[in-house]
């Protein structure tokens, strides 16, 4: 009798087990597809909130901008990022320009299609200044504008280059300020020459893609490259370049 009652037992303890080991393999399947529910929910989550950033950064700068001494409702705005370093906003178009604000890194920032020496003017939370192109995350519609593609109309049924500018085209103003007439137009019709600085290039083509520096005997070697340019300074001078 006691043989058939520790059988008994012991079959109904393995019964036990055998039903603990299904419902635990159930509940360990339903947190794995509720994790990655959860994961894919966070990322919807993280989508929007960078959609209702730049909305958000984009009415505040409109608002601002029909406020604002500094700013007119007509200005056109791009939505970009800063550096991962983060950036400092300031009061004028220079380095020397007071800090208005330190910016942290990868922040949306509303810049205004207008800059002097390469600084943009920006809206960051209300508050309006200026801010290093370098500063900014790559944006093709800032290196549109800076490169004048937002204005360039070809005739593709012309072959002859003219070398023409709008004069009242107030980035044609400033680059006639800056480097003279003869530069300036060259400049605005993305021509490349010896002896450009930084400056003039991010003026006639735009950022480029990458950037390599190294020391040689004849100094500083810098290389920039684009999709379609292979571009070399020395010493802050462009040297040659080649088209791909």
């Amino acid at each position: 009798m006691l043989i058939i009652l520790l059988i008994v037992g012991y079959l109904s303890n393995a019964q036990n087990l055998t039903q603990i080991n299904k419902q635990l393999d159930s509940l360990n399947n339903l947190r794995k597809n509720i994790q990655v529910k959860i994961k894919d929910l966070q990322d919807q989550l993280h989508d929007v909130k960078i959609k209702i950033d730049g909305l958000e950064a984009k009415k505040v700068a409109m608002t601002n901008a029909s406020s604002s001494t500094n700013a007119t409702p007509q200005e056109e705005i791009i939505i970009a990022k800063v550096m991962s370093g983060g950036a400092i906003l300031r009061d004028a178009p220079s380095s020397t320009g007071k800090t208005l604000v330190t910016i942290p890194g990868n922040e949306t920032i509303s810049v205004y299609k207008s800059q002097q020496n390469l600084y943009f003017k920006v809206s960051y939370k209300g508050q309006i200044g200026y801010l290093s192109y370098s500063t900014i995350e790559q944006n093709q519609q800032l290196d549109d504008y800076l490169s004048g593609k937002e204005v360039v109309k070809q005739n593709p049924s012309s072959t002859t280059v003219i070398r023409t500018v709008n004069e009242t085209d107030p980035r044609y103003q400033k680059l006639l300020k800056l480097y003279g007439k003869e530069k300036a137009v060259k400049i605005m019709n993305g021509i490349l020459w010896q002896g450009m600085s930084y400056g003039m290039v991010l003026e006639s083509i735009g950022k480029p893609n990458t950037k390599n520096s190294t020391n040689t005997s004849d100094g500083v070697k810098d290389q920039w490259i684009y999709s379609d340019y292979n571009l070399d300074f020395i010493n802050g001078e462009l040297k040659n370049w080649t088209k791909k």
